[in-house]
């Protein structure tokens, strides 16, 4: 709305709202998602192409004449790189889409960024890409999944929190705040809990 816009425009928002550095650093959080993405899309092309070199037959010799018996490509992913099949696959299917279907790899980039632009939380990773190129290939209507979501609260509008609404979220990229809590006790209480499962949840990645 206008009213608003002319409001968040006042040198007194302005000087306690430093929208330059929040938009600066919203931006910065939102590339390096993207990178991180990128990172992972090279990796797993790398990590296919390895795979091929380990199924060859000269391959198989090589590993006879050195004394190494890695039976399996299960054994490959955890001898080399110390992943669990599940995980290993998953990048070998991410390099082979890469390889084969372009395409839908740069649809699903292309939706995840229309979904950002959109003030949603994209999920970029290669397990989503997978599902979005699943669904692509079957002919399925296709849609890029939301950042998985840990923990959530929320206060309700013309509520506790008089007028406004509250709510707070953990994803897999961090905290996510909505609003604002009048009573500075019950928001500090909030801080201490979201802090301790962000930890937590840190304990658990590690």
């Amino acid at each position: 709305m206008q009213i608003e816009a002319d409001f968040l425009n006042t040198a007194e928002v302005r000087s306690n709202v430093n929208f330059q550095s929040i938009f600066n650093l919203q931006s910065e959080v939102a590339d390096a998602k993207k990178s991180k993405f990128d990172k992972s899309l090279k990796l797993a092309k790398l990590v296919s192409q390895s795979v091929e070199w380990f199924k060859s037959s000269e391959t198989k010799s090589l590993l006879e004449d050195n004394g190494i018996e890695w039976s399996n490509t299960e054994v490959f992913f955890n001898r080399v790189f110390g992943w669990q099949k599940s995980f290993g696959y998953k990048m070998v299917k991410a390099g082979k889409l890469q390889e084969e279907n372009q395409r839908i790899v740069t649809k699903f980039k292309r939706e995840c960024t229309k979904s950002e632009n959109n003030g949603e939380d994209a999920n970029r990773s290669i397990e989503s890409l997978l599902k979005f190129a699943k669904a692509e290939i079957n002919g399925e209507e296709t849609e890029v999944a939301s950042e998985k979501t840990f923990a959530t609260f929320s206060i309700a509008k013309n509520g506790l929190n008089g007028e406004s609404g509250y709510s707070v979220r953990l994803t897999e990229s961090g905290v996510k705040v909505s609003g604002s809590i009048e009573d500075e006790n019950i928001q500090s209480k909030i801080d201490l809990l979201f802090i301790s499962l962000v930890n937590q949840l840190e304990q658990i990645n590690s």
